[in-house]
């Protein structure tokens, strides 16, 4: 009786050890236990060669005892977080473009001003589309950002030695190119010449020298300047604008301006004002009619691309413009003392009040509207940044900071694009791949159960999709489709066409484990006790061979993600201005863009391949980790 009680309680003993194995038991079920002075941990120790693992954990532990495995799905969790997340928290407008930031190589620092503008106290400060220039009150200058493919941050080395001691008068930057005045009104220039904006024009260049240079002005790829006899001059890029045909009646009459992409408008002597260059757009007759009959005197003017504004000697504000633009009507804030300055980037106005209150508005994609609270003295604008600057000469900066990973062809950000595209890509190859299991699994799980007649046709039926040209079919079917076919519509049909042409590799895979196994001995027994045929198919042998479907899916998924790619670089898959990570590639056709503007191919390229990569890492682990020969201890 005694012996059968400790059989009992070393049995009881067993039991509870076994619910700290983690599923495990000893094969050894005569083994001697002693509870009493024996530590469950170290009895776990010594039982673990003789442990039975489930399958499915064994699987597990495989799998993360492969480096490359753990080292393809961390990579891959990293892409889908990157993507999904990035996308949840990311704005994106695909229809946004921007002329004044085509292709900016990846980099910050745009506003990242040197410290000894603070310290020597600000005059004036022009900005470039990637940098900026500043005159200080001890008549220095200094320019910051980042570089250019025109090397504006390069300041060649005969006009460093022609500026060396002199003092500087004013300073002005274009879109690519920056303009600097001495105070022996000598004007020079570096950057972008595409139009000679950096250099006087010669029939005139004595003339300026003579009348002296009151204010430098820049726009896209033209110069102005201001004389102190009141007398504009423009030259670059002005055929189109006709910007350097100064009317006779407006000269002698300046005495300040600001410019656009293709308009200066001009603050003439008796607090008029006029617009030159472009003429008939919204800017042009949509002034309010205190301006247009010369009711106020206007002592300050800002023009954005397709807007403008104007500030009366009394401090009251007037702004007109398209509203689509959003900046004028009731888009403009309530400002309830003077205004004291009126600024304007490409899409943006910047007011300064009497009390040194800041108000931004219009675009903001860059942060241009995001204007700091606090008091300030001065505040300075251009392209898609602000400098704000305060009484103890500190500066605050607010816009467009850089790009991660540059800008492409059409002013967009590579990188927002690379995450809404690869969210595109990512989902394209989810759906496909799993329209490729459940048709592959059903028809070969159906082929090689069934056998016989329907065997045979559902093969013949395999062989025939499988000899369907995949490339050629999607080309033609592209044709095919009306010009104005929705993107979900044609997204519908990639994703459809790679499921029901590509699923005939999983069939023949699953037929063929599904022969093998319809013979096992717990299928006959199954048989035998009268289950129905789709029972043993769906809860006996699919189990069995879900694994192996489970790898192939995964391997699927990087062949789809590639093709995906492949349809969308032809032109046939995602078409502009969506993103996809296939078609954001479609510029390196151009070997101008291969060799310069090498970002917008390589950093899409280098998505794709990552991707790829990291699931068939996924795959192969899963492979290795399933194969039962990998279990063997």
């Amino acid at each position: 009786m005694k012996d059968e009680l400790n059989k009992s309680f070393k049995s009881f003993g067993r039991l509870v050890l076994s619910l700290f194995t983690f599923g495990t038991r000893a094969n050894n079920e005569e083994a001697d236990v002693n509870l009493g002075d024996v530590n469950p941990k170290n009895e776990n120790e010594a039982l673990k060669e003789d442990a039975i693992t489930s399958p499915g954990k064994m699987a597990v532990k495989n799998y993360f005892r492969n480096p490359l495995g753990v080292i393809g799905l961390l990579l891959m969790l990293g892409i889908i977080l990157a993507v999904f997340v990035g996308s949840a928290l990311i704005p994106f407008n695909p229809y946004q473009s921007e002329g004044n930031l085509i292709n900016v190589s990846a980099g910050s620092g745009y506003m990242k001003y040197p410290s000894e503008m603070e310290k020597e106290g600000v005059e004036r400060i022009s900005v470039g589309n990637t940098f900026g220039v500043g005159l200080t009150k001890k008549k220095n200058f200094y320019y910051w950002g980042k570089n250019n493919e025109d090397d504006v941050m390069k300041m060649p080395d005969d006009i460093k030695e022609k500026l060396d001691g002199k003092k500087i008068k004013d300073v002005a930057a274009g879109d690519r190119h920056i303009l600097v005045a001495t105070e022996d009104n000598e004007v020079y220039g570096w950057g972008n010449d595409s139009f000679q904006q950096t250099k006087l024009p010669p029939m005139q260049e004595s003339q300026i020298k003579q009348e002296g240079i009151k204010k430098l002005g820049g726009g896209v790829q033209y110069s102005v300047v201001l004389t102190e006899k009141n007398n504009i001059y423009v030259w670059g890029s002005t055929m189109n604008s006709r910007l350097d045909l100064i009317p006779k009646e407006v000269q002698g009459k300046v005495v300040d301006f600001d410019t656009s992409g293709s308009n200066i408008l001009a603050v003439l002597k008796d607090g008029s004002t006029k617009l030159l260059g472009v003429r008939g757009a919204e800017v042009d007759v949509g002034a309010p009619d205190e301006i247009k009959n010369n009711k106020v005197k206007i002592s300050k003017v800002a023009l954005t691309s397709n807007s403008a504004a104007a500030l009366d000697e009394n401090g009251k504000l007037y702004v007109w413009g398209p509203s689509r633009a959003n900046l004028s009507g009731d888009n403009v804030p309530k400002i309830k003392g003077k205004i004291k300055d009126i600024v304007a980037g490409t899409n943006h106005f910047t007011a300064l009040d009497e009390d040194g209150k800041l108000y931004s508005w219009g675009n903001n994609n860059y942060g241009e509207a995001d204007a700091p609270s606090g008091k300030y003295e001065k505040v300075f604008s251009g392209y898609f940044n602000n400098y704000a600057v305060s009484k103890d000469s500190k500066i605050d900066t607010w816009g467009l900071k850089g790009f991660k990973f540059g800008s492409d062809d059409q002013g967009r950000d590579i990188f927002t694009r690379l995450i809404h595209g690869g969210k595109m890509t990512i989902i394209i190859s989810f759906v496909s791949v799993l329209i490729q299991v459940v048709l592959g699994v059903i028809i070969g799980m159906v082929s090689g159960y069934a056998g016989g007649r329907v065997d045979n046709v559902l093969m013949r039926i395999t062989e025939i999709v499988q000899s369907f040209p995949f490339y050629p079919l999607i080309i033609t079917l592209s044709a095919l489709l009306p010009v104005n076919t929705s993107q979900n519509t044609r997204l519908m049909m990639i994703m459809v066409l790679l499921g029901v042409i590509g699923w005939t590799g999983i069939a023949r895979l699953v037929r063929g484990q599904i022969l093998a196994e319809r013979e096992r001995d717990y299928v006959i027994a199954a048989k035998a006790l009268g289950v129905t045929n789709s029972s043993i198919l769906v809860r006996h042998i699919l189990p069995n061979i879900l694994s192996i479907i489970i790898v192939n899916a995964t391997l699927g998924f990087a062949g789809n993600l590639l093709t995906e790619a492949g349809l969308s670089f032809l032109g046939f898959g995602v078409q502009e201005p969506m993103p996809s990570w296939g078609n954001m590639m479609t510029s390196a056709q151009s070997s101008d863009v291969i060799n310069i503007y090498w970002w917008r191919w390589v950093i899409p390229a280098l998505a794709v391949f990552l991707a790829a990569f990291s699931v068939n890492l996924i795959g192969d682990a899963l492979r290795d980790a399933i194969d039962p020969r990998s279990n063997e201890r």
